[in-house]
């Protein structure tokens, strides 16, 4: 009787897991929806690296990197309470480029979603990001 009360209480909970599972899903397909990192080109101006948006809409961009030298402070990740330090919407085909905010002797890293400013929201301290 033991074994039966078991398997009837573990069947409930694996289909509440398969539920949740299923509900989740749902939820990280709605947020990688609109997840533009695919937009995102780094690449090397004058100063600085540069950040090109090579899709047809405006695409919100964070970013920080890794230089912690003097003057660099500012875009350094995981500083200030936050990971990623610098924001920018651009237009297609804008580029922008800043020798402090994207520094050459850096590694950069990037969350970008499609649409305005607060479209893309920081989660926790490890570069994770959603798009709203």
């Amino acid at each position: 009787m033991e074994v039966v009360v078991k398997l009837r209480h573990k069947g409930f909970a694996m289909r509440i897991a398969g539920y949740l599972l299923l509900l989740l899903n749902f939820n990280i397909s709605s947020v990688w929806a609109d997840d533009a990192l695919q937009c995102i080109q780094i690449g090397k101006g004058d100063r600085s690296q540069s950040i090109l948006n090579k899709c047809d809409f405006e695409v919100e961009v964070l970013w920080c990197h890794n230089r912690d030298e003097p003057g660099y402070n500012r875009g350094l990740c995981a500083s200030r309470g936050k990971f990623y330090q610098k924001q920018a919407v651009l237009q297609p085909a804008e580029i922008k480029q800043n020798q402090f905010s994207l520094p050459f002797k850096s590694t950069l890293y990037i969350a970008a979603c499609k649409g305005g400013f607060h479209t893309t929201k920081q989660v926790g301290m490890k570069g994770g990001y959603l798009c709203k």
